[in-house]
């Protein structure tokens, strides 16, 4: 199977997930509303999730889903939803109160993380969120996909040192991938909300 059947296959596998569960509790959390960017939107299931709860959101991917994404939304909510295809690794960000990056920011180059990391804490406004998760080293990918981005704990809370964190969740577990393969997953779900700039 091709790299283009794969990522289908996968689309299709995870179309009717329904939202992470951090996005959900997020959204439980915080009772405003705003400009949000998903970043690797996929199938679009937090996209669409958060313009159904009144936000507007710019998804971002490397692949062209905006059409996978957009006719699961009416037209009043397709107002609220803009597409952007991009690659993490020259990712042009703007503005927003939150980002949501589930299941594919370990996907950046590691040689790149950094970069894509200091533009994302450059755009969440002051008191704006970051949700989302990241690989841990004991991930299973590991051992083979190199290119990937894999962190400890500790990276992990010096990416945040001008956050306060809401929720930090260490996950080891297996469990199936979106194609439908088990392996062990290491994550770590993270809800963070920046300090206001001084």
């Amino acid at each position: 199977m091709n790299y283009q059947s794969n990522i289908e296959k996968y689309y299709d596998n995870t179309e009717a997930d329904k939202p992470r569960k951090n996005v959900k509790y997020f959204t439980e959390i915080e009772p405003n509303t705003g400009k949000a960017i998903e970043l690797g939107s996929g199938a679009g299931n937090d996209t669409v999730y958060l313009i159904k709860n009144n936000w507007n959101v710019l998804a971002i991917d490397r692949e062209d889903v905006q059409e996978r994404i957009s006719k699961r939304l009416n037209t009043e909510e397709q107002k609220k939803f803009r597409f952007q295809k991009q690659n993490f690794e020259e990712i042009k960000l703007e503005k927003a109160n939150l980002i949501v990056a589930n299941f594919s920011l370990p996907f950046c180059h590691k040689n790149k993380f950094n970069e894509l990391w200091n533009k994302i804490k450059e755009n969440i406004l002051s008191n704006g969120y970051f949700v989302g998760n990241f690989f841990g080293v004991k991930d299973e990918w590991k051992l083979n996909k190199t290119d990937m981005t894999f962190l400890t704990k500790e990276d992990i809370r010096k990416l945040f040192d001008e956050f306060e964190m809401i929720r930090f969740k260490e996950i080891e577990k297996d469990g199936k991938t979106g194609m439908g393969k088990i392996k062990h997953w290491h994550i770590f779900d993270i809800i963070a909300k920046k300090k206001i700039d001084k």
